[in-house]
């Protein structure tokens, strides 16, 4: 895939890195040149150091040839302002990140981004499910890519689960994608998991209808 990503912070570069090792071409987009020069250098990526508020910006990397747009800024007026570009252009895949719940709101009901990250919520849940040793839902918008959530759940001591592998977990596949999990240290990709122990911790796409019997599969 295409892949446009605005923003060379944490989260866009990591992206970048993570996306161009399995074989995606990678652009990225950040208005310091430091930051633009950075990801380039740790990452075989296309790096412009250019304001994402310029519209010429996107005519210039042709995002009318880009599959996926991450608009992964720190600021949400620059991301809410790339979502729209990247719409009005017809891009078939838009994600964003926030941290206004507002702007959240106005992306889902006008319906130009397929996904959209409520950045508190997501780590405010991850930290509680850490703390409280259980699982958490986060609604990140009111219709989040159709009735879906973001679950976390933490493996307890004497979980049915420890010492599986992923794939032996008998959890429904559909409706769940299961994003990463997180050792208490760092996440890793579901496939770099050899077994679950105690204390790990699922983060995944859930649709409401099948939230408790995922749940329950990790109990």
């Amino acid at each position: 895939m295409r892949i446009l990503i605005i923003g060379a912070g944490k989260l866009g570069s990591l992206l970048a890195k993570r996306l161009s090792e399995k074989g995606h071409e990678i652009i990225v987009i950040d208005k310091d040149e430091k930051k633009a020069r950075e990801v380039a250098e740790e990452a075989d990526v296309a790096s412009y150091a250019r304001d994402a508020t310029d519209p010429s910006t996107y005519d210039e990397v042709n995002i009318a040839n880009i599959d996926v747009v991450v608009a992964a800024t720190n600021r949400d007026e620059v991301n809410l302002f790339a979502a729209l570009i990247a719409r009005d252009y017809g891009v078939p895949r838009v994600i964003v990140k926030v941290r206004d719940s507002r702007i959240a709101q106005i992306l889902s009901r006008i319906g130009i981004a397929e996904h959209v990250i409520v950045e508190p919520r997501v780590i405010g849940s991850i930290v509680e499910g850490v703390i409280e040793g259980k699982y958490n839902v986060v609604e990140l918008v009111p219709v989040y890519v159709g009735g879906f959530r973001l679950v976390t759940i933490t493996i307890a001591e004497g979980s049915s689960v420890e010492g599986q592998l992923l794939d032996e977990v008998k959890y429904p596949r559909s409706g769940v994608k299961i994003l990463a999990v997180f050792d208490g240290e760092e996440f890793h990709d579901p496939g770099e998991v050899l077994r679950l122990e105690a204390g790990f911790q699922i983060i995944a796409l859930v649709r409401d209808d099948v939230i408790e019997e995922f749940l329950e599969a990790f109990r």
